[in-house]
């Protein structure tokens, strides 16, 4: 195919792009290595600095009532939670945290298009820890008169470059996973993003070994609890051509930008459609 993209091809094409990348992603063999050295971790700080900034938002529109008549029974009201870092929050801007557009944008309105009464609830943390997130799930989870049918949890890029090891990277995410289900919700998880951001390089093998963790769990996890979606495969960065990754990276070599998150959404959706029961 060409290596040309446009937003006007993109749609045509979706599923050819990403089959061919698919099909051509080249599986590494890795290994555990020794953790973040103090040089590393003081290359990385810059990025790691915490950031006073809770993205917290309620992607809903008011229901439609013209074509409802007395006798109607009403349509059940579902409530999807994306949970995460910044990657959830959908930072894609250039001077500081100052500009969002998370991927939940796009799957509110393709609920919306389905004819669906889904909420879509953001919650992201820029810079936060898989290791720290459990307490602020649980406070999301355990709301009065909430409930989630879906959460979707993506994190673990800041634990990589914090230095923490793959496997104890894994452990947090499935106790994140267990919250999920042990409050009734089916569970989405998503493999850590490719990155390439020159101090943290030396890194992505930590990544990768999460990862191939979440496929084994993913493979012997009951189908109807929870599921995995690889998004580190559908949305590469370092197999695309420089005008591909254009169209989907921004350019700090870590956050989707706004073509990105959008396709992000279409494709997470398309999971939880086929996948939930939604009638």
């Amino acid at each position: 195919m060409s290596a040309r993209i446009t937003k006007a091809s993109l749609d045509q094409e979706d599923a050819q792009f990403l089959s061919f990348h698919l099909s051509n992603y080249k599986k590494e063999e890795v290994s555990e290595k020794p953790l973040l050295s103090d040089s590393d971790a003081a290359a990385l700080a810059p990025y790691l600095t915490s950031q006073a900034v809770v993205v917290k938002s309620v992607l809903r529109r008011r229901r439609s009532t013209q074509n409802t008549t007395a006798g109607d029974t009403p349509q059940r009201r579902y409530n999807v939670l994306l949970f995460g870092d910044s990657l959830t929050a959908g930072w894609c801007g250039e001077d500081g945290y100052s500009e969002y557009h998370p991927y939940g944008l796009r799957i509110q309105k393709r609920f919306e298009e389905e004819g669906l009464d889904v909420e879509v609830t953001v919650s992201g943390v820029p810079g936060e820890l898989c290791a720290h997130m459990e307490e602020r799930l649980k406070r999301e989870l355990e709301q009065p008169g909430k409930w989630y049918d879906w959460v979707i949890i993506l994190g673990g890029t800041n634990d990589v470059f914090q230095g923490y090891s793959a496997w104890d990277i894994f452990e947090s995410l499935k106790k994140l996973y267990a919250l999920c289900s042990k409050h009734g919700a089916r569970v989405l998880g998503i493999t850590i993003p490719e990155f390439d951001l020159e101090e943290a390089n030396k890194l992505d093998y930590q990544r990768r070994i999460v990862n191939e963790h979440l496929n084994v769990f993913n493979n012997s996890t009951t189908r109807n609890t929870y599921t995995l979606f690889l998004l580190d495969k559908f949305l590469p960065m370092h197999s695309l051509t420089p005008e591909q990754r254009k169209f989907f990276w921004n350019e700090d070599g870590m956050h989707p930008n706004e073509g990105g998150y959008d396709l992000m959404g279409d494709m997470i959706f398309d999971v939880i459609y086929k996948e939930g029961k939604w009638n």
